[in-house]
């Protein structure tokens, strides 16, 4: 994946639906093991420039029971074991100490459309970070402007380095995630709904 040129597009509406058929996917895939599926991520809002690539995030109640993987591997998603941690954001609310960036981390099955799946404990700090992120830019215009065009400016500057393309945008996402602690503050943020969830066949 390193050797993939970065490249941020302008928005496109296709990937709403895209979302939330990948976000019924997995919460298929995972059954009752899922406490909730929801397409994160950049691509996850709308009038977001972003790189085209669904992000998926479902939440488990414990990231080492073993019917996780055997259960995406079985819906022929890939297991990528060298992928268990989420960068910590000091600016975050701590909540369950390791396992507040632990995961799991799977791509999409072979020739299929390009998807990441982030299976993250429930109450996790990185699992609350995703979806409080999504949801603020979704609501503040400027925020979600500001982020657009310095992504794109980015993705110009380091196309071919995907390293150095992180590292410079991990402070602009803390300053982000400030502002979005400050507005879920204002406005009592709390999860909505979730995008997918295990449905019984009854």
């Amino acid at each position: 994946m390193k050797k993939d040129p970065i490249d941020v597009i302008a928005y496109e509406p296709r990937w709403v639906e895209e979302g939330l058929s990948h976000a019924e996917a997995v919460a298929a895939a995972l059954g009752p093991l899922a406490l909730r599926v929801d397409h994160v991520g950049s691509t996850a809002v709308p009038g977001l420039a972003a790189k085209d690539v669904i992000d998926i995030q479902a939440l488990v109640m414990r990231l080492e029971d073993e019917g996780i993987i055997a259960a995406m591997l079985g819906a022929g998603y890939r297991f990528r074991d060298s992928n268990t941690y989420d960068p910590p954001h000091p600016e975050s609310p701590p909540a369950l100490g390791e396992d507040d960036w632990r995961k799991l981390y799977f791509r999409e099955a072979k020739g299929a459309r390009r998807v990441h799946i982030h299976i993250r404990r429930n109450g996790a700090a990185a699992a609350r970070n995703a979806l409080l992120l999504r949801d603020f830019l979704r609501d503040d215009v400027p925020s979600r402007r500001d982020y657009g065009e310095f992504k794109m400016a980015l993705a110009v500057k380091t196309r071919k380095d995907r390293d150095a393309y992180q590292a410079i945008k991990r402070p602009f996402i803390s300053i982000a995630l400030r502002s979005a602690e400050s507005w879920a503050e204002l406005t009592r943020w709390v999860p909505g709904a979730p995008d997918a969830y295990w449905r019984s066949a009854e």
